[in-house]
């Protein structure tokens, strides 16, 4: 048997996670499921498992922290779950680990299983994959996107981004530089690309730069200052997720 851990903060997430390991991977034996990076990283010193299901978006610790704060503890296998972060999937794709997009598909997770089966058996350590993993992420700020302009492209550093706002089917790209950039995409291709772990939607027509707030001010839902002054409405659903990403319990 593999005895695995869910990390995951969204419950109904998990429950669909057993649900369909034991479907179509009976050899995977659950031993905890975790809604937090801290009771995560408690139950991986508990249990020592095999493999970790590890969500990647959840908030105040996510999973790329989680495998950071256990440093040299990191003896198991690893299968990213992620609703999108197209940045952070990149730099997965590029060590050859495991990944599985939500909605979970069967087939997809008895694969990704498989192929941990393999590694096991195989006695493959994948500590050092992970750190080198980790390693890349931590130069996310350095990374830019290709904007389309009259002439070809021009390559933004996501770092200078302070917010997007929808414009219907458009975007703009508010900028450190006082620029703002029309571009060609919806919001939602927009919050596909831009790296979870720096931007959050805040609101149906707004994505901000988490970095980039300088102020939280509590009014009814909520208004974020960014650092160039603009303020911001924040959603009645997204109030409390923005203070737990911004690490506010």
């Amino acid at each position: 048997m593999i005895r695995a851990i869910i990390i995951d903060d969204e419950p109904h997430c998990v429950t669909s996670l057993q649900h369909d390991l034991a479907y179509f991977c009976p050899q995977v034996e659950v031993v905890a499921a975790c809604f937090s990076g801290a009771t995560g990283i408690a139950a991986i010193e508990k249990y020592k498992p095999d493999l970790v299901f590890l969500d990647i978006e959840m908030p105040l610790m996510d999973g790329f922290e989680l495998l950071e704060a256990l440093e040299e503890g990191r003896r198991f296998q690893v299968i990213f779950t992620t609703a999108y972060d197209e940045f952070a999937l990149k730099a997965i794709r590029v060590h050859a680990m495991d990944y599985l997009l939500k909605p979970i598909d069967g087939v997809d997770l008895k694969a990704a299983v498989n192929h941990v089966e393999r590694h096991l058996k195989s006695n493959a350590h994948p500590d050092e994959r992970i750190t080198n993993l980790l390693e890349q992420l931590q130069h996310t700020d350095d990374q830019r996107i290709a904007i389309p302009d009259r002439d070809g492209y021009e390559f933004i550093n996501i770092s200078d981004i302070i917010y997007c706002r929808a414009d219907g089917a458009y975007t703009h790209l508010v900028l450190t530089s006082d620029r703002v950039v029309f571009l060609s995409k919806a919001l939602g291709e927009m919050e596909s690309v831009l790296p979870g772990r720096l931007f959050m939607r805040i609101h149906h027509s707004t994505i901000v730069n988490i970095k980039k707030i300088s102020h939280f001010k509590k009014l009814r839902t909520g208004v974020v200052v960014m650092v160039n002054g603009d303020q911001l409405n924040v959603s009645r659903s997204k109030r409390d997720p923005l203070l737990l990403k911004m690490g506010i319990k």
